[in-house]
């Protein structure tokens, strides 16, 4: 496999990685059925309740960010679009294809997400009402799951293809962030003594 492809790998599994970070960090902070049902007391502790706020905002921002980064339209950038353009100059046209396939489901989540980076994360547009875009779009958190699942799991067999079959990836569908947000909560709940 050629440099090109690698290096485009690598760039696009860190957004991935960290798209899938930030919002299960974000999620588990304020999903429903998550955090705010049992730890509402140790985030609402004084001496920590700064830090929860501008955790759920940094995450919640990145998530959007990081997740457009995979699906950017410029091909100048290092994105899914360039990563399929060389995994067919690399012989993988089968896998571009799967990639193809299975990410097509989450065209209109894709587009939405994009839109809502742009006029309100990335950019503050004038005379765009936030709640009226997040109710045009509507755009649900298992949704965004699910898309940084299923990228997760194709850059998980390119990987393979990468590194001959190695068993170990660094990348794949995991909830690694949330369990370590349970952990720290768990961490807070035990220093006070609940």
């Amino acid at each position: 496999m050629n440099e090109e492809l690698v290096e485009c790998f690598q760039h696009v599994r860190d957004s991935q990685n960290s798209a899938l970070a930030h919002y299960q960090i974000w999620f588990t902070l304020r999903g429903k059925g998550k955090a705010l049902d049992e730890y509402l007391d140790e985030m609402d502790d004084y001496r920590y309740n700064d830090f929860f706020h501008a955790a759920n905002i940094g995450n919640y921002k990145l998530m959007f960010i990081e997740t457009s980064c995979l699906f950017d339209s410029d091909d100048r950038t290092h994105n899914i679009r360039t990563l399929k353009s060389a995994m067919i100059k690399n012989g993988l046209a089968e896998l571009a294809d799967r990639f193809d396939q299975e990410l097509k489901p989450f065209t209109k989540l894709v587009s939405n997400i994009k839109t809502i980076r742009s006029k309100i994360i990335a950019h503050k547009e004038a005379y765009v009402d936030p709640n009226e875009l997040y109710k045009k779009h509507g755009i649900k958190p298992n949704e965004i799951r699910d898309l940084l699942n299923t990228t997760a799991g194709l850059l998980v067999d390119l990987e393979s293809k990468l590194t001959g079959d190695y068993s170990g990836h660094s990348v794949g569908p995991t909830d690694r962030w949330e369990q370590a947000t349970f952990n720290l909560l768990d961490a807070l709940r035990a220093e006070r003594g609940s």
